[in-house]
This record gives structure tokens, C-alpha cells and sequence, in this order.
């Protein structure tokens, strides 16, 4: 059965009105074709070569970086071969750094002990915690 397509003018008006693609003269100026945005021209708001964005925080990558470093403390942990050992195999299995994981270590041990009142783990041997 064919396909049938019935032409009313009232439905003709309305798709007229409702075209999103107006004729570009042919006579028409290129500047003119790209503020009605006709042939793939794209629509230019006056006032946008003015704007800069946002000011830098920081005059270069270094500066950056060490005011990101500054932010940060940096604390060198040594222990014995087989606990860094144990650490790194840890950090292995959770699929994480060794930085993390002593992170979140320390955070555990902060929140879950009272290290004021009851002081450190293990025994001093001459000055060095076993």
C-alpha cells in the first residue's frame, strides 16, 4: 500500500513559521551569512575577544608546584627490611601506593587510640622502639 501524503495549508503555515534554517540571499555579505548562521556560519557574540577568563593563581608550573608541596607535609618513615616488606606486599594486595596505605594507617591509629594516655607500642632498647 502506498504511502500517502496529504498537503493541508494550514499545517504548511505552521512548518514555514517554524523553520530553523532561514534562505541565505544570494547577494548577501559573508558577515551577514554568519550572523544568521546560514551555510555552516557560526553565530559571533560581540564582546567575547574582550573576556580573558580567570586570572592565573600562579606565574608558572614551578611556582604551582611548590606552593602545592607547601601545603603538604612530608614525613620519611624507616623501619626494618621485612616491615617495608610487609608494607609493600599489603599495598600490593589493596591496589594501592605504599604512601596510601600508611595514610590510612595512620588516620586508624589517630582516631582509635588515645596515644597521649597510653603511650607507644613495644619496648625501648637502648632508645630505639623494638
Amino acid at each position: 500500500m502506498p504511502a500517502l501524503q496529504m498537503d493541508f495549508e494550514e499545517f504548511a503555515a505552521f512548518d514555514a513559521a517554524n523553520d530553523c534554517c532561514p534562505p541565505v540571499c544570494a547577494g548577501a555579505s559573508a558577515a551577514l551569512v554568519a550572523q544568521v548562521g546560514g551555510e555552516g556560519g557560526i553565530q559571533s557574540v560581540a564582546g567575547n575577544e574582550k573576556r580573558k577568563g580567570r586570572p592565573a593563581k600562579h606565574v608558572d608550573a614551578a611556582a604551582r608546584k611548590a606552593a602545592y608541596r607547601a601545603e603538604k607535609a612530608r614525613i620519611d618513615y624507616t623501619d626494618r627490611p621485612e616491615i617495608i616488606a610487609k608494607l609493600r606486599e599489603t599495598a600490593a594486595t589493596l591496589d594501592c601506593s605504599v604512601n596510601e596505605l600508611l595514610q590510612s594507617m595512620v588516620r586508624f591509629a589517630e582516631c582509635n587510640r588515645n596515644w597521649k594516655q597510653v603511650g607507644l607500642y613495644g619496648a625501648r632498647k637502648n632508645g630505639v622502639l623494638q
